[in-house]
């Protein structure tokens, strides 16, 4: 394993990089356009601009559209750690080692979760800089995102999970595309039920206000729970897709040229 591993890591160190300074860039980015929007100001000043930025509630959607950014492009970036390897004679040769199916696949898993881990650290170290920027600055303390961070970590895990099987059976150029397509079927399906089956309209209702009350805080404990189980059901779930891209592989070979 600690040989497809090293090789995952050689091969996809860009991917490792970009989890690595994506975050950073991109929060550059931001204070960049910032500036721009109050360049040639003739009272300008560092203070201002973030008591400013502060004082507009702008802080925390910046941060949002960071990590919405950000994740984009690990989104994009992730299909490349199986389309790197879409060979069939290599794939072949691959599985008539010794467990070969489980190496290779067991790599590319590694990979990924690296990936996203070293996301969440420097996206975690980023935020807390600036938050300590902001308060020599400003005098004031900004909410930090490390607990929604690790959320989005988890959620992350779980997406990937549900993806990965797709990219391993019919390969990462045409398995996103089956992926959307099933997705628009199950929504058809739910639009179908919710017209002919008058009962599902009731228990969309009541899920909806059970959403909204959450949302409300009115169901603390619920949350709490929610939150506690789902890094959990995250890695488990990441674990089974491990099991189930091993078992696809080999089918998913006869789609490589």
């Amino acid at each position: 394993m600690q040989g497809t591993v090293y090789k995952e890591l050689v091969q996809n160190r860009f991917f490792l990089l970009c989890g690595l300074f994506l975050p950073p860039l991109v929060y550059i980015a931001v204070i960049l356009i910032g500036l721009i929007l109050h360049f040639g100001e003739t009272d300008f000043s560092w203070e201002g601009f973030f008591s400013e930025f502060l004082a507009d509630g702008a802080m925390f959607p910046s941060k949002l559209l960071i990590l919405l950014i950000s994740y984009s492009g690990m989104r994009l970036l992730s299909a490349s750690v199986f389309s790197q390897d879409e060979s069939k004679r290599k794939s072949l040769l691959m599985a008539a080692v010794p467990d070969g199916t489980a190496r290779q696949i067991y790599g590319k898993y590694v990979i990924l979760f690296m990936a996203y881990a070293l996301f969440f650290v420097s996206a975690g170290f980023t935020d807390s800089f600036m938050n300590w920027i902001v308060f020599c600055l400003t005098g004031k303390t900004t909410p930090s995102m490390l607990n929604l961070l690790a959320l989005i970590l988890f959620a992350q895990l779980f997406l990937r999970s549900i993806e990965i099987p797709f990219y391993v059976r019919y390969s990462a150029r045409i398995g996103k595309y089956v992926l959307i397509i099933l997705m628009i079927l199950i929504m058809l399906a739910m639009l179908f039920v919710m017209l002919y089956v008058p009962s599902f309209g009731n228990i969309l209702t009541v899920i909806w206000d059970w959403y909204n009350r959450l949302l409300n805080g009115e169901l603390a404990e619920e949350s709490v729970f929610l939150i506690s189980v789902f890094p959990p059901v995250s890695i488990a779930a990441y674990l089974i897709s491990y099991r189930i891209s091993c078992k696809l592989w080999l089918k998913g070979v006869a789609n490589y040229e």
